[in-house]
C-alpha cells in the first residue's frame, strides 16, 4: 500500500518550513497509526509518501481486506486534518498484491526501514499517482482476492509510468460481504473422503477384477488438492480387511532425475532399514524381503543390494554384467519379485504423483503393465493434468478424472471438521462460496476459522497461500523450523534438519511436535531416526517462499555443506540433490560441478534422459558465472558430456548433438590447447558424417588426426584414422578406407582405450572391426569379412557399454542382410531393436527395424515386413541421419532377385 498527501508541493510553497513540518508530522502520525492498528507494517517514509505492506513479518488470512480497510480509514483520518489556513487535507492510496523480496534493515532506531524488491511496490505507487484525491485504488490482483468484500468502481485500463501496457484498476467505495475462489491443495489423510462415491465404486470394481485374475490399472488425474490422495486412502480403507499386499511408491519433485528413486525408497522402507544398520544387516533384511516373492534369492539379492547401495562383499559370486545387462536384470528381478508376491496374494500397487516420476521408474512400471493382464494386480497411479505419464495406451488402463465437489459434500467436510463447534450459517455459506468445491480449500479455510476462533465471514482467509502462512504463525515458535525444513525438501530427515537448524535440539523437537499436531507435517519413526514430510508440496512451497531470499540462500548452502560433510552416501549417490541446493543457494560454481557429476553419473548408468536434464540444469546455472577462463572450462565439460548424452539419446546427427559439439569446439578454441579438443573434434566429425556432409566430416577428421600427431596423442590418432576411414568409404575409396581402419585398429590399446566408449560414444576396436567386415565384403574378400565380423561379439562382451553393444548389433544385422542371411539378420536386428528401446537409442532401434522388416519379407511376410521397413526408415531419418539411408533403401526391391539386390546394396555405399 502506498499513501501520498495530495498537493504537498503547492502547500510547501505557501507555508513556512516549520508549518509544513507540523502538517507532515500530523499526517504521518495518522497514517502510521492506522497501519499499525490493522496489523500492517511500515516499510518506508518518503517525504509525504508512506509505503506499508501486509503479510510480513506475520501473515494473516485477510491481509488484502486489512489493507483496503486501512486505506479507507486513512483517507477519512487525513480529511479531518487541516492546514494553518483552515484548508482540509486529502490523501490518496494505491494498493497492489504480489510477492516481494524484503531485504535487510536500513537505518537505525525508529528510522529503520526495509528494502523491498519487486514490481508490486512500484505498481502501488503508480496507482496512487493516478488516483484522485481521497480515493483508494487497487490493482487487479487485489481485486481478485477481495471478491465481493467491497463495493468497487471499475476504472478500466489506466496508463501508468513504467508499465508497457495499461493496467486495469478499481476504486474502492465501501465495505460489503466478500467472496473469493482458491486454487486446489492436497487435503490431509485424516479426513474421510466425501463426495467421491462413484469414483470409489469404479476403483473398487477394478480391484475386484484384479483379485479375480484380470490385472487392471487406474490413472487418477486431477489438479492439486482435488482429492487424489484422499481417493487412494479410501481404497486402502475399503480393502483393509482383504488378504492382499500393498506396495506404495511416492514420486518426488526433488528426484525427477534420479533413476528408480521411488523404488529404492519403497524397498528400503519395506525392508525396515534403520540408520544404524551396517551393510551386513541391510543385506539380511533385503534377503528376507526378497524371500516373500522371489524363489532364487541368490540371483536377485546382489542386484537389489547394488540398487540400494549395499556392499555385499564375497557373500555372492561376482556378477560379470555390463551396465546395460545389470540394468535389465535389475528390472527383471523387481518384476519377478512383484509377480512372486502376486502368486501368494493379490497385490495393490500405489504410485503417487507420477507427474514427478523419473524416466527409468516409468519404464519399469510400463513393463509391469505389460505383465499384469492376467495377474492379480491393481496398479493405482495419481497425476496432475500436466506432465501425465505416457502409459503406452494399455487396454487395461482406466483413466479417472476427478472433478470438484458440490454443495452437499462441501458442507459435510465443514461439519466434520467443526465437530461440536457450531459455526454460524453465514460462515458455512462463505466457505462454500469461496472454495468452489475444491476439498483442500474447504478444509484449509475451515481449519483456519476454527483455530483463530473466527466467526465473522469477513475474517475467513481469502488466499490459500496466506492461509497456510497464517496457520504457521498461529502455532507458536514453529515458523522458522518449518522454513528450514522446507529448504531441505518436501520430505526431510530429522538428522539433517538438526544439523542445519539454528534452533536448539529441545526446541526443535518441540516445534516438530507442534507442527505434527497442527497437521502441517506427517511423522514416520521415532527420534532421532524420524523422517517427516509436509502434508502437501504446496505447504512446503509456502513456507519456503516466505523466507527472505538471502536467508533462503544461506540455508540451502548450509544444507549442501551438511550433506557433503555428514552424509557422504547421499553426496556420492545423489549429486543432483547437492546440485539443487547449491543452485538455490546461488553458489553457481559448486552447483555446476555437482550438476556435471550428476550428468556423468547418469551417463555411466545409461540413464540418458536424466543425464540431459542434469547437464542442461548445469548450463542454466552457469549463466550466473562471470565471464572468464574458469566459466569456459566448466561449460566445455558440460557441453562435451551433453554431446555424449545426445549421441546416445538423440542420435549422431541430431541437432542437439551438433549444437553441443559446435559450442564445445568454440570453447576449445577460446581456451587454447585443452585435452577435450580430441573428443570434441570427433563429435563434430561424426555429426557431419551421419548427416551426409562428407566434406566437413573428412576435414574435421583430418584436423583430429593432425592434432593427435602434433601432440603425440595415440588415442586421438586412432580416432582420426577411424573417422577418415568412415568418410573415405562413403566416397567409394574402399581400399583407402580399409587401410585407415587397419591403421586405427593397430593403434588400439586394450588397457588405454577400454573406456573409449564413454568418451567417443562407441568402443573403437568394435567399430573398426565392424567397418572392416563390411569393407572386405565390398572388396570381394568374403573370408576376411566373416573373420572380422566374428571377432566383434567377444570384444563387446568384454566391455560394459550399452552404446557399443547396440552399434555392434546394428552393424551385425546389416552385414548379415548383405550376406542374404535372413535368420541371423533378424536375430541381430531384434537385438538392436530391444536394446535400442531399453536404452533409448533411436538410431540403432531404427536401423534394426529396417533390417528386421527385410528379414520378415524375405521369409514371406511381405506386408508386415514392408510396413516395418517404412516405419524404421522414417524413424532413422527423424534422427537427422542420412549416411546409410541408401543402404536401407536398397533393401526394398526384394523380389527382383538376389544378385540385383545385393549389387544395389553394395553400390549404395558409394552414393549419398
Amino acid at each position: 500500500m502506498f499513501v501520498d498527501l495530495v498537493g504537498s508541493t503547492a502547500l510547501s510553497s505557501r507555508l513556512d518550513p516549520e508549518e509544513m513540518r507540523s502538517i507532515l508530522h500530523a499526517y504521518q502520525n495518522a497514517v502510521i497509526g492506522e497501519i499499525a492498528r490493522v496489523g500492517g507494517h511500515l516499510a518506508k517514509l518518503m517525504g509525504d509518501g508512506v509505503l506499508a505492506y501486509f503479510g510480513w513479518p506475520r501473515a494473516d488470512e485477510d491481509d488484502p481486506e486489512r489493507a483496503v480497510h486501512a486505506g479507507l480509514t486513512i483517507v477519512q483520518a487525513v480529511r479531518r486534518l487541516s492546514t494553518p489556513l483552515g484548508e482540509p487535507l486529502a490523501a490518496r492510496v494505491g494498493i497492489a498484491t504480489g510477492l516481494v523480496i524484503v531485504g535487510d534493515l536500513i537505518g537505525e532506531g525508529a528510522a529503520r526501514e526495509e528494502a523491498i524488491v519487486g514490481e508490486t511496490p512500484n505498481l502501488a505507487a503508480r496507482l496512487q499517482e493516478a488516483a484522485s484525491a481521497e480515493a483508494v485504488v487497487i490493482a487487479p490482483g487485489t481485486r481478485r482476492l477481495l471478491g465481493d468484500a467491497f463495493d468497487l468502481r471499475d476504472l478500466g485500463p489506466v496508463l501508468l509510468k513504467g508499465f508497457d501496457q495499461p493496467v486495469n484498476s478499481f476504486e474502492v467505495l465501501r465495505p460489503r460481504p466478500a467472496e473469493s475462489r482458491f486454487e486446489a491443495r492436497h487435503p490431509d489423510r485424516s479426513l474421510p473422503m466425501m463426495g467421491r462415491d462413484q469414483e470409489l465404486a469404479l476403483v473398487l470394481e477394478r480391484w475386484r477384477q484384479s483379485v479375480a485374475g484380470e490385472g487392471q490399472a487406474v490413472l487418477v488425474v486431477g489438479e492439486a488438492g482435488i482429492g487424489k490422495s484422499r481417493l487412494v486412502q479410501a481404497l486402502l480403507d475399503e480393502t483393509a480387511e482383504d488378504s492382499h499386499i500393498v506396495l506404495r511408491y511416492q514420486c518426488s519433485p526433488q528426484y525427477t532425475g534420479t533413476p528408480l528413486w521411488p523404488v529404492v525408497q519403497q524397498l528400503s522402507f519395506a525392508a525396515g532399514f534403520a540408520p544404524e544398520d551396517n551393510d551386513e544387516q541391510k543385506r539380511q533384511k533385503t534377503e528376507a524381503l526378497l524371500r516373500r516373492g522371489t524363489d532364487n534369492v541368490s540371483e536377485a539379492a546382489p542386484l537389489i543390494a547394488a540398487l540400494l547401495g549395499i556392499q555385499i562383499g564375497s557373500t555372492y559370486p561376482p556378477q560379470e554384467l555390463s551396465s546395460q545387462q545389470r540394468r535389465t536384470h535389475t528390472q527383471a528381478a523387481l518384476i519377478q519379485q512383484l509377480i512372486g508376491l502376486e502368486r501368494r496374494h493379490p497385490v495393490l500397487i500405489v504410485i503417487e504423483d507420477v507427474h514427478w516420476i523419473d524416466p527409468t521408474t516409468l519404464e519399469l512400471f510400463s513393463q509391469v503393465l505389460d505383465r499384469i493382464a492376467n495377474a492379480r494386480v491393481l496398479m493405482l497411479l495419481t497425476s496432475r493434468p500436466d506432465n501425465q505419464p505416457n502409459l503406452g495406451g494399455h487396454p487395461h488402463v482406466t483413466r479417472l478424472t476427478l472433478n470438484r465437489l458440490g454443495r452437499g459434500p462441501t458442507e459435510a467436510i465443514v461439519s466434520h471438521l467443526s465437530g461440536s463447534q457450531n459455526l454460524p450459517p453465514a460462515v458455512f455459506k462463505e466457505i462454500a462460496g469461496r472454495t468452489d468445491g475444491v476439498p483442500l480449500f474447504i478444509e484449509e479455510l475451515t481449519k483456519a476459522v476454527l483455530e483463530a476462533g473466527m466467526t465473522a465471514p469477513g475474517t475467513v482467509p481469502v488466499s490459500l497461500y496466506a492461509s497456510l502462512l497464517a496457520r504457521l504463525d498461529r502455532v507458536p515458535g514453529v515458523r522458522e523450523v518449518a522454513q528450514v525444513a522446507a529448504c531441505i525438501g518436501r520430505e526431510f530427515p530429522y538428522s539433517l534438519l538438526a544439523a542445519v537448524s539454528p534452533v536448539p535440539e529441545t526446541d526443535l523437537q518441540s516445534a516438530l511436535d507442534r507442527l505434527t499436531a497442527a497437521e502441517l507435517i506427517f511423522q514416520r519413526g521415532t527420534p532421532p531416526e524420524t523422517h517427516y514430510a509436509f502434508k502437501h508440496a504446496l505447504v512446503r512451497d509456502a513456507a519456503h517462499e516466505s523466507l527472505l531470499k538471502s536467508r533462503r540462500q544461506q540455508l540451502h548452502a548450509n544444507i549442501a555443506r551438511a550433506l557433503e560433510e555428514h552424509f557422504p552416501e547421499t553426496r556420492d549417490m545423489e549429486p543432483e540433490l547437492l546440485a539443487r541446493h547449491y543452485t538455490e543457494a546461488g553458489l553457481a560454481e559448486q552447483a555446476v560441478e555437482y550438476w556435471r557429476q550428476a550428468g556423468e553419473q547418469a551417463l555411466a548408468r545409461s540413464a540418458m534422459a536424466e543425464a540431459v536434464t542434469h547437464l542442461t540444469e548445469g548450463l542454466v546455472v552457469l549463466q550466473a558465472f562471470d565471464l572468464g577462463k574458469e566459466r569456459q572450462r566448466h561449460e566445455l565439460r558440460l557441453q562435451l558430456a551433453l554431446g555424449q548424452a545426445s549421441i546416445a539419446g538423440k542420435g549422431f546427427a541430431a541437432p542437439e548433438t551438433g549444437r553441443a559439439y559446435a559450442r564445445a569446439h568454440e570453447l576449445c578454441l577460446e581456451l587454447g590447447n585443452v585435452p577435450e579438443l580430441f573428443p570434441v573434434l570427433y563429435g563434430q566429425s561424426v555429426f557431419y558424417f551421419q548427416r551426409g556432409a562428407l566434406r566437413e566430416a573428412h576435414g574435421i577428421a583430418s584436423d583430429l588426426l593432425r592434432a593427435g600427431r602434433e601432440q603425440a596423442n595415440v588415442a586421438a590418432q586412432m580416432i582420426g584414422h577411424r573417422m577418415i576411414g568412415s568418410t573415405l568409404c562413403q566416397y567409394g575409396r574402399f581400399a583407402e578406407s580399409r587401410d585407415a581402419f587397419e591403421a586405427a585398429l593397430a593403434l588400439y590399446d586394450p588397457e588405454r582405450d577400454r573406456g573409449s566408449g564413454l568418451v567417443y560414444a562407441i568402443d573403437s576396436r568394435v567399430m573398426c572391426l565392424s567397418w572392416l567386415s563390411q569393407l572386405y565384403l565390398i572388396l570381394g574378400d568374403l573370408e576376411q569379412a566373416v573373420a572380422y565380423s566374428r571377432r566383434v561379439p567377444a570384444h563387446v562382451d568384454e566391455l560394459e557399454h550399452p552404446g557399443t553393444a547396440a552399434v555392434a548389433l546394428a552393424w551385425g544385422c546389416i552385414f548379415n542382410q548383405l550376406l542374404r542371411d535372413s535368420h541371423n539378420a533378424a536375430a541381430q536386428a531384434q537385438g538392436a531393436i530391444t536394446l535400442g528401446t531399453e536404452q533409448g537409442f533411436p538410431l540403432y532401434r531404427a536401423a534394426g527395424s529396417v533390417i528386421h522388416g527385410w528379414a520378415q519379407a524375405k521369409v514371406g511376410r511381405s506386408t508386415e515386413g514392408l510396413a516395418e521397413m517404412k516405419q524404421g526408415l522414417a524413424a532413422y531419418r527423424a534422427t537427422g541421419a542420412e549416411c546409410g539411408r541408401p543402404t536401407f533403401s536398397a533393401c526394398w526391391p526384394i523380389s527382383v532377385g538376389k544378385q540385383i539386390v545385393r549389387r544395389k546394396a553394395l553400390a549404395s555405399w558409394t552414393r549419398l
